[in-house]
């Protein structure tokens, strides 16, 4: 297989001209071939009428013995044409009869040719293993003329004019290549620039190409790059803010357990040292937790949207994270509520995402709800598709403030516990990955925040990969 893109249009048009020159040489050898028979047959009946009119004139009918005009064989190493004859004269001869039985002239190559060996007109014979044209005349006087003419020459003819005709094709077959090679070259160099360009790019350089000098052919290839470009911009720079955001984060948790173990070690009394072990631990919690966090972020920043999905048994879900998380409801003194429609109680999608999903919205609102709260967790379904509502009774969070909560290490302005800011942002996460909106409301009729997602009726594992989006 060509993988050279020049090599490959140089070989096609190549052999596109000659799969064209191919076929008209053939037809081109077939007419010429049949036009050297037909000007040769003519030929033969002219010089049948020539012979009739001469031997007409000397008198040939009227001799006594046979006449043989001899035949010069050309020697070895001879040329074809000289003084005495030319080497084709093998190749051609004549009769003349006055009788069907009485022959008076013929050439050497003739005299043993019978009379009935081909009749009146043009006939093909077979003459000591030669092929031989023949054109028989009745003359004027009752006497018969026979010209006759070799197929060997006939084939030479036209071998020569086929040889003629394809001496400039051989010849300019390698001009050809060289010129179609070149022109390949030349036209594909604006696409060996936009390589050099890119490969020159330094490694952070994720600017759009400049395509305003670009042929029409390749410009779809530089937007696509260009939009490549743009993604990979997205994603390093979020990159580089979660490192940033990461390690201000950690800094505080680090500093404040490496205090507290210092403390510990310092202390004499025993409940001072248990005082400081207790806060050295709940830093190393909250430092454990943000390392988790980080880590389920980074794996759904990472997944494949072409996972298959499945009908995902929301309850179930529901139910196993509900449980994980009771210690956490039981150290708050909280409960979770569920209020789940049958239509809804199924979703199609990735088990381990929406599993993630639950558990990061139980999470928030078992964190931030009221202490001996309730955390109610609804799912209804319309035409339009699933909605999963969790609820708390927390301080909320303003309406102002709540489309910056789904950026990564954003927190309530009144948000306490040990949380990082980065539950919301794992749920937009999963949510985009499932082509699922969700938003930030106020609980109806009370206090509280409310998190809706709404899951559309029908997801095709063909339109996820569109949902790709850069975090």
């Amino acid at each position: 297989m060509i993988q050279s893109l020049r090599n490959r249009l140089t070989t096609l048009t190549v052999a596109s001209i000659a799969l064209v020159m191919l076929p008209l040489l053939a037809i081109s050898y077939v007419k010429v071939d049949e036009e050297v028979n037909e000007l040769s047959d003519a030929r033969l009946a002219q010089s049948a009428k020539t012979l009739e009119a001469l031997a007409d004139h000397l008198g040939i009918g009227t001799l006594n013995s046979r006449v043989e005009v001899p035949t010069w064989v050309r020697p070895k190493g001879a040329q074809e044409a000289t003084p005495q004859g030319h080497g084709y004269e093998t190749q051609i001869g004549f009769q003349y009869w006055t009788t069907p039985s009485e022959l008076k002239l013929a050439t050497e190559d003739m005299r043993n040719l019978a009379f009935d060996a081909a009749p009146v007109g043009f006939a093909d014979v077979v003459k000591d293993r030669r092929r031989w044209r023949v054109y028989t005349k009745i003359g004027d006087d009752g006497g018969f003329v026979r010209t006759a003419e070799r197929y060997d020459s006939r084939r030479e003819i036209a071998r020569d004019l086929l040889l003629q005709n394809m001496m400039p094709l051989v010849i300019g077959l390698p001009l050809l290549v060289f010129l179609a090679s070149w022109s390949v070259r030349r036209g594909l160099r604006p696409l060996a620039d936009t390589a050099r360009r890119i490969e020159d790019r330094a490694p952070d350089n994720t600017d759009p190409l400049d395509a305003h000098d670009a042929p029409d052919e390749i410009v779809p290839l530089v937007r696509a790059l260009n939009g490549l470009l743009q993604r990979l911009k997205r994603v390093l720079e979020s990159e580089r803010q979660l490192t940033a955001n990461a390690a201000h984060e950690l800094r505080t948790p680090l500093a404040g357990a490496l205090i507290h173990v210092e403390n510990a070690l310092a202390a004499d009394a025993t409940a001072d040292r248990d005082a400081s072990l207790s806060d050295a631990r709940g830093a190393l919690s909250r430092m454990t937790r943000l390392v988790n966090q980080m880590l389920e972020l980074a794996r759904w920043d990472s997944a494949s949207a072409a996972k298959a999905m499945t009908n995902v048994d929301l309850a179930a879900c529901l139910a196993a994270e509900s449980a994980s998380l009771a210690p956490l409801a039981a150290a708050r003194r909280m409960r979770v509520a569920s209020n789940l429609d049958d239509d809804a109680r199924r979703v199609h999608g990735w088990e381990a995402g929406l599993r993630v999903l639950v558990r990061n919205l139980l999470d928030n609102a078992l964190r931030y709800g009221a202490p001996g709260g309730v955390v109610l967790v609804e799912a209804t379904s319309d035409g339009t598709g699933t909605l999963l509502a969790v609820s708390d009774d927390g301080p909320g969070i303003d309406a102002g403030a709540r489309d910056a909560m789904f950026d990564r290490f954003q927190r309530g302005r009144d948000a306490g516990g040990e949380g990082v800011g980065l539950g919301l942002a794992i749920v937009k996460r999963i949510g985009d990955l499932h082509r699922a909106s969700v938003r930030l409301t106020d609980v109806p009729g009370g206090r509280g925040l409310r998190v809706e997602v709404r899951f559309p009726a029908v997801v095709a594992t063909h339109d996820l990969s569109r949902s790709r989006v850069a975090p």
